[in-house]
């Protein structure tokens, strides 16, 4: 099946006339609806299902409307006089040969009253009979319980991210595609006719007992489903809660949630470098104020001591007495190249300040800074002095600048710390979402108590009605025409239950297959998991990694458990071996960049034959559009029109 053309017209949020090209070129299955949120992406997906389906639609169902008010609530009234419409041509092999089919819906008030017609055309032909038997003929193409693995919304990718809500969608999927809801129907309708066929044998004492244990059967199965209900209720909510507590989750994340928590740890940290930090300073200024001006005079000292072989002591200290002005200059080009802390530098000047000889006092003695330098202390300097002062000025400076950049990123990090008012309302709501969760969870345990105390009286009762039913038919019965029945009915169930467990079986394995390749072709990490597991009973879904060890699928990145929600969907449609196009209303929903671009690159264009995506400007954006290009056919863009108070549709996306 290949749809070719969809019309809307006056329903929904569309207004007038709306005519949709979907075919496709070769090796170009994708059509790209882009629309803004209320524009009528949403709209187009219902048209579809309800002009396939009407009544039995998956659209209408959820309504909870009868058929004229739904119809009533769904016509756009603006232009209603015009009349409404929904048509859609596809093409499919019908009787040997390919086809063009046409199924159209319209819509008018005749009187106060909205009226339906249907028509269905075959090569531009009206069809009569198809068009009466359309309900039985769609069933065959498409199954309207299928329906929903290949038209959906991004929706339903969260919900099946939920491993909770997977099970439900599994088992629906696998006992739809498989038949086995009418072989378990089928197994109901056996029992019923059993259960009367034994009623007409026997004599009314026997019927009244019978009779008393289907009441009493009756009324638990009804308390069962009762609580069945709340059941299926609490999961529903506590699945809107674990979304919301991991869309919290991701906020807390982004407010800086780990920052805060080590907030008091950064502080001390912060705290403790500060110390050491004044520690080195204190050792620099020490140094500035004892040993460290003597590297200034580091060369001349080396020429008293070289002049001093030479020349006498005395005679040394007279003959160098020279201004220390150059001296200080000296100073300052060696602090300023061997030092960069801003501190160091000043108390050095600061010292050399000290000892400069002002120009108006130059019979200052000038032998002040050497004078006290004697013939041993120039031998110590030179030998031993001079590079112990240097390599301890360059430790303190190392370690200062060490300190400072460890000070820096302890700073970085306190002001990633969000404050109080921006970060503790969210806590308090976490905490209150997960006390809500535990509480969910109690009244579940709880109902399932209660479940369960229900559940062996009525496992008891159904057993004494088998005995009573097999009882009689091994009694001598006046009816043999009765007796037969029964006794088929017997084999029935057994070639019934037989069929249903092997048929699962095997079509459980083939699924688990198809689960598999398509979580491998869509994950980056291709050798991530090796094998997918499910439960027949259950339905619960397990993976298995690379060493054949069991993943806690709680312990997959939201991306990975979304992932693993398209490949179930693309699993169960390949499963079903309908050649139906694939319909996605929000495409890529909330996952990360890495995992879009896997579904951009190996699901879109391996989903279907055909692929309509009905996406907004946020989603499939220039980036994502750019990677899909060589798989698009054609694109449309939906615009709402204030004045018309309504959509309309032109060629070509949002870009």
């Amino acid at each position: 099946m290949i749809f070719e053309n969809l019309v809307i017209n006056n329903f929904g949020v569309y207004s007038g006339k709306q005519n949709f090209d979907l075919s496709t070129k070769s090796k170009k299955p994708v059509v790209l609806i882009g629309a803004l949120n209320g524009s009528g992406k949403t709209t187009f997906l219902q048209a579809i299902d309800f002009v396939l389906y009407g009544k039995f639609s998956n659209y209408f169902n959820s309504q909870k409307l009868s058929y004229e008010n739904f119809l009533n609530k769904n016509v756009h009234k603006q232009n209603f006089d015009e009349g409404a419409q929904i048509e859609l041509t596809f093409n499919r092999r019908y009787k040997g040969q390919k086809q063009k089919f046409k199924i159209s819906r319209n819509w008018k008030m005749i009187g106060k009253k909205m009226k339906e017609e249907f028509f269905v055309f075959i090569d531009d032909q009206f069809d009569e009979d198809i068009t009466k038997d359309w309900d039985n003929f769609v069933d065959q193409i498409l199954p309207s319980r299928v329906a929903s693995l290949f038209f959906f919304d991004g929706e339903k990718i969260e919900q099946l991210a939920d491993l909770e809500q997977s099970k439900k969608v599994l088992k629906k999927a696998i006992n739809s595609l498989l038949g086995l809801e009418i072989v378990d129907q089928l197994n109901v309708d056996v029992d019923e006719f059993q259960r009367r066929s034994s009623l007409k044998l026997k004599d009314e004492k026997e019927v009244q007992v019978i009779k008393s244990f289907e009441m009493e059967a009756a009324k638990l199965r009804k308390q069962i489903k009762e609580i069945d209900e709340d059941i299926v209720k609490i999961d529903d909510e506590t699945a809107r809660l674990k979304y919301e507590m991991r869309e919290l989750d991701i906020e807390l994340s982004q407010k800086g949630l780990a920052y805060y928590e080590k907030k008091k740890d950064y502080e001390k940290d912060q705290k403790v470098i500060d110390e050491k930090k004044e520690d080195v300073s204190q050792s620099l200024v020490r140094l500035a104020s004892g040993d460290a001006p003597l590297l200034v005079v580091k060369n001349e000292i080396k020429e008293l001591w070289s002049q001093s072989k030479m020349m006498g002591e005395n005679k040394l200290l007279q003959e160098n007495k020279k201004n220390l002005n150059d001296l200080i200059h000296n100073f300052e080009k060696f602090t300023e190249d061997n030092c960069d802390d801003d501190n160091f530098l000043i108390k050095f000047k600061k010292f050399a300040e000290s000892k400069k000889i002002e120009e108006e006092n130059k019979n200052l003695n000038t032998e002040h800074l050497l004078e006290s330098l004697n013939y041993q202390d120039l031998n110590y300097l030179l030998e031993e002095g001079f590079a112990n002062i240097d390599n301890e000025i360059k430790s303190s400076i190392k370690n200062k600048d060490k300190l400072d950049e460890e000070f820096e990123k302890i700073s970085q990090l306190i002001n990633k710390i969000p404050s109080d008012d921006e970060i503790k309302p969210l806590i308090e709501k976490a905490n209150l979402l997960k006390k809500k969760e535990q509480e969910l969870i109690t009244k579940k345990n709880i109902i399932n108590d209660s479940r369960q105390k229900l559940n062996g009286p009525l496992i008891k009762i159904n057993q004494e009605l088998k005995k009573e039913y097999e009882k009689k038919t091994t009694q001598e019965l006046e009816n043999l025409d009765t007796k037969r029945f029964i006794d088929y009915s017997l084999k029935i169930k057994d070639v019934l239950s037989t069929f249903h467990v092997k048929a699962l079986d095997y079509h459980i394995k083939r699924l688990e297959k198809l689960i598999l390749d398509c979580f491998k072709s869509l994950h980056r990490k291709k050798n991530f998991i090796r094998g997918v597991k499910i439960d027949t009973v259950n339905f619960d879904l397990k993976i298995q990694d690379i060493n054949n060890k069991e993943v806690d699928t709680e312990d997959l990145s939201a991306g990975e458990r979304q992932l693993l929600a398209v490949a179930i969907l693309w699993g169960l449609a390949k499963a079903s071996n309908s050649a139906a196009p694939t319909i996605i209303d929000t495409p890529l929903g909330r996952l990360d960049s890495e995992h879009r671009l896997n579904l951009v690159e190996q699901y879109f264009p391996s989903a279907s034959k055909q692929v309509i995506l009905l996406s907004t400007d946020e989603e499939i954006n220039k980036t994502y559009h750019k990677y899909m290009s060589p798989y698009l056919s054609r694109s449309y863009k939906i615009e709402y029109d204030e004045k018309l108070n309504g959509s309309k549709i032109k060629e070509g996306y949002f870009f």
